[in-house]
């Protein structure tokens, strides 16, 4: 199929494959909208069920029940959803994901089921969208070969159990691999920055067009909830280890003459608000009847407990709450300030048990304003996942026009063919490429090298941050220099220098500086501490030696210097040749190359450690360094 950027608005006629976080039947989510999304705009979609992050517990036995009988009921556990546009696979594994025997075992398995079913419907050239990142979905991918491979990272799984955090190696490693990577909360994308510069924040949207007609509906409200008289304050969502029980214990308490009403699947003891007399647990509800509930509600609450793993968590019942014009509190949430930051005081945030339950009854007790309800509403479709998922197609979407593009059709077969019936000469040729090759690109000594060119300093208190660009270029596919503003940043809040000089290599049309400056200033840098030099050198000296005379202008002598890894060595021998006035320390930055021996290396590497070596012997001849 050949794409047009010009024309593409949707993904569609695609093969997707979702390697899910949560089983289908559980309510609904994130991973739901993904698939119908993507089913609804003409892809076809093999949904994997839940493979596991943690080792089994008593709580996961009725889920276990339910995925046997879903094997049985399918054709060893795959069964068709919607036609041939949405297959479900519920896989039965030996449930010790991190154990090497149930690795191997499960391995083997899971990889001949799919590739078998793969065959069987004629499903290949799939792309791949992740929500978990183990090894075993690792090893499933890599046997699928997919023409691109997406990380959906919806919260900090390694933080959500002791047994979870195994996988942290394997997700900093997953980061590193995939294509690209889309995630749920501000937090999760600082943290895949590290590792990668195609880095998407898409939280959870809501399907407004549903919320829309029940907030016009003049049907009544639940049969389950007609019962009840007083003011109601509701709960939606998994009833789980996030839930701020003893937060709720005191609420429920304290609000005596209020019902509270809970809906959503329960994974974990909550005996303690069971056994309250003003509480109401109705369950799991079908999505499509959320918003007659919800409507019925007099105030929607996020009583969630705020820690590391919580702190990766967007609430989307928030913007459901919201889509229905009730009041919503929440417990004080990073990604729940950073939406009141964007979309004003449509949501309420208590910082502890007291405001919140205060919170709670004057929400209650106040008949809010029309325009205040307006703006609820407002608030919740600017968060519509219909927006979310347009986004996330015309990423991919140019993803896969790029890799398209770029693909070569070589019959590796015939050329290795045709080399074989030449004489002797030309297969001692073809070994001593073979062999130049293994030896340049998977084997330590280009590593050893590149080694040589590194400078990794402790940063010291300066006069100043001095970031040279790179290469000049700016992008969507180059965003390198978005790494060096990221260690610009990181230095000046942390008080090693308060001033910034911003120099680049290259005159572009739109200077990759000036969009380091405005990043700067978007992440808190003053614009008064940001200089940028407006020349243009030719090379690393006369960089150098622009920047000296502006930095002996400004009385500045003792820098943090920021350049690419390898060009390091040069920059400071050239620095210490030609401004020995000046102390130059370059700290070790994000995007260094790992100290750790590598066995490949990419061509890129390659030719720049070549280049800097040849440029090192050049710039010692001349008398630069």
């Amino acid at each position: 199929m050949q794409r047009s950027l010009i024309n593409s608005i949707m993904l569609s006629n695609d093969n997707f494959i979702i390697f899910s976080s949560i089983d289908w039947t559980t309510h609904w989510q994130l991973h739901h909208q993904l698939t119908t999304s993507l089913v609804s705009t003409g892809n076809r979609v093999l949904f994997v069920e839940n493979t596991g992050v943690r080792s089994v517990s008593m709580h996961d036995i009725s889920r276990l029940r339910e995925r046997i009988a879903n094997w049985r009921k399918g054709l060893h556990g795959f069964s068709s959803i919607n036609g041939d546009s949405l297959t479900l696979y519920s896989p039965i594994l030996l449930p010790f994901p991190y154990s090497k025997f149930s690795l191997f075992v499960n391995k083997k398995i899971f990889n001949l089921f799919i590739s078998r079913w793969m065959k069987a419907s004629n499903f290949d050239n799939v792309v791949v969208i992740s929500f978990l990142p183990t090894p075993l979905i690792q090893s499933a991918i890599k046997s699928i070969d997919p023409k691109l491979t997406i990380y959906y990272c919806a919260n900090n799984m390694a933080d959500s159990s002791a047994s979870a955090s195994k996988v942290r190696p394997y997700e900093d490693h997953f980061f590193k691999s995939v294509d690209i990577i889309f995630t749920a909360a501000y937090v999760i994308q600082e943290y895949a920055l590290r590792f990668s510069n195609k880095v998407f924040y898409f939280p959870p949207g809501i399907d407004f067009e549903k919320f829309e007609v029940a907030l016009k509906d003049k049907q009544d409200i639940p049969n389950d909830l007609k019962k009840i008289t007083g003011p109601i304050v509701g709960y939606i969502g998994t009833l789980g280890k996030v839930l701020d029980q003893k937060l709720l214990c005191t609420l429920i308490d304290q609000c005596s003459n209020f019902t509270f009403v809970f809906i959503g699947p329960k994974y974990t003891n909550i005996d303690i608000l069971e056994a309250k007399s003003n509480t109401v647990f109705l369950g799991v509800k079908p999505h499509d009847q959320l918003p007659y509930y919800i409507k019925s509600f007099n105030v929607g609450i996020v009583p969630y407990v705020c820690n590391k793993f919580t702190e990766g968590v967007y609430p989307s019942k928030l913007n459901e709450y919201l889509a229905m014009g009730i009041p919503a509190v929440s417990t004080n949430l990073k990604e729940v300030r950073e939406a009141r930051e964007e979309h004003g005081k449509t949501k309420i945030i208590a910082n502890n048990t007291d405001e919140f339950i205060n919170a709670v009854k004057s929400s209650v007790l106040d008949q809010s304003s029309i325009l205040l309800k307006e703006q609820r509403i407002k608030t919740a479709k600017e968060n519509s996942w219909e927006s979310r998922f347009k986004g996330i197609s015309k990423i991919i979407e140019e993803e896969l026009i790029v890799i398209e593009n770029s693909q070569i059709a070589v019959n590796w077969k015939k050329i290795f063919e045709s080399y074989f019936h030449f004489r002797s000469k030309r297969r001692k040729l073809l070994f001593t490429f073979i062999f130049s090759f293994l030896v340049i690109f998977y084997s330590p000594l280009f590593w050893f090298m590149g080694e040589q060119l590194i400078v990794r300093n402790a940063p010291v208190k300066a006069d100043a941050i001095v970031v040279f660009s790179g290469d000049g270029q700016v992008s969507y596919q180059n965003l390198s220099y978005q790494k060096r503003s990221l260690d610009a940043i990181k230095f000046y809040e942390s008080g090693y220098a308060n001033k910034i000089f911003l120099s680049s290599g290259r005159e572009q049309t739109i200077s990759d500086v000036e969009m380091i400056k405005l990043y700067l200033i978007s992440r808190g840098v003053h614009e008064s501490s940001i200089y940028i030099l407006d020349k243009y050198p030719n090379s690393t000296y006369q960089n150098i030696m622009m920047v000296k005379q502006r930095l002996d202008n400004e009385n500045v002598s003792s820098i943090l210097f920021l350049t690419s890894p390898y060009h390091s060595l040069r920059s400071i021998l050239t620095w210490s040749k030609n401004a020995p006035n000046i102390k130059v320390v370059i700290p070790e930055v994000v995007d260094s190359p790992s100290k750790i021996m590598q066995w490949s290396t990419s061509f890129k590497d390659v030719r720049v450690i070549f280049y800097e070596f040849i440029a090192i012997a050049h710039n010692w001849i001349v008398g630069r360094v």
